[in-house]
């Protein structure tokens, strides 16, 4: 009996410290994003939607355990895309997803002044409510339409303009946007010969830089490349082509006899 009762008790700790241990996270389904992404495309906000799907921020938005997507217009979108680089875009971006999931009322529910996290490390969003109305701004932009989406995993908002990057986070990714790397040096030319050729040159000949630049890692006008996005491709008359040269001499054939007679 008393073996039965100290099995029992023993099976009641082990149920009670299971309780009290953290339940595993549970990562947003990919079909619940799926679904919201939809409903962006059909609501006019198809860019942002292009846009966390084609970038590693969806990965981002996978693992978080909740989160809510503040959504600016496509044409809001558009301009952001062709005016500045993509780690900017890119930057923008996460700060329009929020780890947590937030509806309208608990974004009214908050403290007037409330700090709200974002995807974009170091940066949170500055949250403040009118005495005189029920309108939320977060860093001055008003969540224009409220409740785009709503599931237990993900909530959805439309702002009316775009989140704004701090001066110091713009002039951060600007310099590392534009930090070219360094030049590197052509490799000396030596070529090897077999012993039956002697070159005609002197051993003190030393090639032309444009007889090395091919095995070197020449470079090139990097700049031109920053900054493009899959919506602004390089032009293709970036490109110079190279004329071959003209033919000194001129060869008088056939079709030449009416002018000169033989």
């Amino acid at each position: 009996m008393a073996i039965d009762s100290s099995l029992s008790l023993t099976a009641f700790v082990l149920f009670v410290l299971m309780l009290c241990l953290p339940l595993p996270s549970v990562a947003v389904p990919s079909e619940e994003l799926e679904i919201a992404i939809s409903v962006l495309r059909v609501r006019g906000r198809a860019l942002f939607a292009n846009a966390i799907t084609t970038s590693d921020i969806l990965f981002d938005l996978l693992s978080a355990e909740s989160l809510t997507l503040l959504v600016p217009t496509d044409a809001m979108l558009f301009d952001l895309d062709m005016r500045y680089s993509l780690p900017m875009y890119i930057s923008t971006l996460r700060l329009h997803a929020l780890p947590l999931r937030l509806t309208i009322s608990e974004l009214r529910s908050l403290p007037n002044a409330s700090s709200v996290p974002t995807f974009l490390p170091s940066h949170s969003l500055l949250l403040t409510k009118p005495s005189s109305s029920d309108s939320v701004y977060l860093d001055g932009v008003e969540v224009y339409l409220p409740g785009l989406f709503n599931d237990q995993h993900i909530a959805v908002h439309g702002l009316a303009n775009i989140l704004p990057l701090s001066r110091s986070r713009w002039a951060e990714l600007e310099n590392r946007a534009f930090a070219l790397p360094p030049m590197v040096d052509s490799p000396s030319f030596s070529p090897s010969y077999s012993p039956a050729y002697s070159p005609s040159f002197s051993p003190s000949y030393s090639p032309s830089p444009r007889s090395t630049w091919w095995i070197s890692p020449s470079p090139e006008d990097y700049i031109e490349f920053f900054g493009r996005t899959p919506a602004e491709p390089p032009r293709i008359g970036e490109v110079p082509v190279s004329q071959p040269p003209l033919e000194e001499d001129l060869i008088v054939g056939d079709g030449d006899s009416w002018t000169t007679g033989f």
